[in-house]
């Protein structure tokens, strides 16, 4: 994958490679030292029942990034890779 500045991705909508709209990126989780991703924190979009999730404190959705399958103008994520509760 390509290097992206972080930033450019806040705002994007993240979708699964089935098609559903799961929420839109609100914040990354960096490990420091080796400078990756390791985390996509996500506000759940309207359609998505958030309790089968897994969330932080603030209720958004937290999806490892090694589930992440394509970073266009969406994020596209494995459905498979989701961690759910």
């Amino acid at each position: 994958m390509a290097k992206i500045n972080g930033k450019s991705l806040i705002g994007r909508n993240v979708v699964s490679d089935r098609g559903t709209v799961i929420g839109q990126l609100v914040d990354l989780t960096i490990e420091t030292m080796a400078g990756k991703i390791i985390m996509l924190i996500i506000k759940p979009g309207k359609d998505i029942d958030a309790k089968y999730f897994r969330l932080n404190d603030k209720g958004e959705i937290m999806i490892p990034f090694t589930a992440v399958k394509a970073v266009k103008d969406v994020i596209i994520i494995n459905e498979g890779g989701i961690p759910r509760v």
